[in-house]
């Protein structure tokens, strides 16, 4: 092995040595700053995590006052990889957050509001969309999708407008298990602005079922 190698080599191994301790220090920042804002917008009594891979995100039960439980999953792209990077190109290469509050009260009905985007990648599958009502709306310039089996929950178009358009892909309240789920997609998220936005839902949902 010549020295033009050896040189290679130890570049190589520089480079993933450093992504590595960058892409870790920064994954394990966003669990702590998400577990600090959501236990700040639910205020639990209870709390349980369980934590992913290491530094690939978190799932977490919450006992909340108001609904049965809320169950958290936190799923973050493995910045420390630097294998990683080049697929950031053909995925959305963003982080995803998805809230699941189970109600109190029995849900007895569906609805789905979907932010169309150019990355199918991010669109969720509804396994009975044949059987929903569909039509589109502009909420904020912004285009969705909204399925719907009956117009029960369509004051439930509202909950988009507290969150910022950029990151919300996903409402669903389905009455297996009488839940509704929220999924966010983000890169870089202001926590404040999060923590603002689930104290306001959480306020939400409460009051519309």
């Amino acid at each position: 092995m010549n020295s033009t190698y050896i040189t290679i080599f130890i570049g190589v191994s520089v480079a993933i040595s450093l992504v590595y301790i960058a892409g870790y220090k920064k994954n394990i920042k966003i669990m702590k700053e998400m577990a600090k804002s959501l236990e700040a917008a639910l205020n639990p009594k209870d709390k349980l995590y369980t934590y992913l891979g290491g530094v690939l995100g978190f799932s977490a039960e919450y006992k909340v006052n108001g609904f049965k439980k809320v169950f958290v999953n936190l799923r973050l792209i493995p910045r420390q990889s630097i294998l990683y990077l080049p697929f950031m190109f053909i995925t959305s290469g963003k982080d995803s957050l998805q809230i699941m509050f189970y109600t109190e009260k029995p849900i007895i009905g569906e609805f789905h509001i979907i932010k169309e985007g150019p990355l199918k990648l991010t669109k969720p599958k509804i396994y009975n969309r044949g059987k929903l009502k569909k039509e589109t709306a502009i909420i904020d310039n912004r285009k969705y999708e909204i399925l719907k089996d009956s117009d029960k929950y369509s004051n439930f178009k509202n909950l988009i407008k507290l969150f910022n358009t950029k990151h919300f892909n996903h409402l669903a309240i389905t009455k297996e298990n009488s839940i509704v789920y929220i999924n966010l997609l983000f890169y870089r998220v202001n926590y404040n602005e999060l923590e603002n936005s689930l104290k306001k839902t959480a306020n939400f949902i409460k009051s519309s079922i």
